[in-house]
């Protein structure tokens, strides 16, 4: 069985045409589609169930990453989609994702979207996207391109002993690098992304969210290469310390004392840390 998982919030306007566009089976392999509601104050639950989605209310409060740790705990299938219910994926893309796993060249696939209608993702996200993307190859060695990218299909086994700790939006960059972490054969393919419907408005924070996505990326490559992350992270300590280090040997040197202690103190801070 293949279920397809949908986080939403507040998503009445779209989610019933997100549902009904999805096939009910693909390639002899029933597709089972699961709404998991975040707390939802409009009509979300309700249509999405008239429309013959199963509903799980989410128990926990951490957003979005949340919901689909609680889907993936209480949701047996031999393969996942996950998608947003937001109407920005289209559902009649979802053999893309499942040929390669069902074709065994893939355990997990990402949607990378190539193919954006103009204006569906602000220049601000598009520019930390592409800085995220950039990250992660230098620090993997793996050509990402879309690490961010909420519509990707993986299967049950990939999941094997993987523990999704991070709340919110960070599930996608927990989810990619938990892929690299554990080797698990990941491929890409290009997908369409489209405006959100004009009376929604994207549940992505640049700041909040962002900031979520830089933590889970430095704690995901710390696990992934330790020896690279703390030596880089020495590295670029040391190289901080060394201008107030530089500013407090030269007044030593011309005036024979220290007397500003700030330079000197921040310094040694520094090199502690680096070393």
């Amino acid at each position: 069985m293949i279920a397809v998982i949908i986080p939403t919030l507040n998503e009445e306007e779209t989610i019933k045409s997100v549902i009904e566009k999805f096939p009910e089976s693909y390639r002899n392999e029933k597709l089972e589609i699961y709404v998991i509601d975040g707390g939802s104050t409009d009509k979300t639950r309700k249509i999405a169930e008239r429309s013959g989605a199963k509903v799980l209310r989410q128990r926990l409060s951490g957003g979005k990453g949340d919901g689909v740790r609680e889907a993936l705990e209480q949701i047996e299938a031999s393969i996942y989609v996950m998608t947003d219910g937001d109407g920005t994926y289209e559902p009649e893309e979802i053999g893309k994702l499942l040929n390669p796993v069902l074709e065994n060249e893939a355990e997990h696939v990402i949607g990378s979207r190539t193919r954006r209608e103009k204006g569906a993702i602000s220049k601000l996200n598009l520019f930390g996207n592409k800085i995220f993307n950039l990250i992660t190859r230098l620090s993997t060695g793996k050509p990402i391109k879309d690490m961010l990218s909420g519509y990707r299909a993986f299967t049950h086994e990939s999941l094997n002993h993987t523990a999704f700790t991070r709340p919110g939006f960070g599930i996608e960059t927990e989810m990619t690098f938990s892929a690299l972490e554990n080797n698990v054969p990941m491929v890409e393919v290009p997908i369409k992304y489209s405006k959100r419907d004009i009376n929604g408005e994207s549940k992505l924070h640049p700041v909040k969210d962002g900031w979520r996505i830089v933590k889970t990326i430095i704690w995901s490559i710390r696990d992934l290469n330790p020896l690279k992350f703390f030596s880089v992270s020495a590295l670029i300590l040391l190289l901080l310390a060394s201008y107030p280090a530089y500013l407090t040997v030269s007044q030593k040197l011309r005036t024979g004392f220290i007397q500003d202690l700030g330079p000197a103190l921040f310094a040694s801070v520094l090199i502690i840390l680096g070393l």
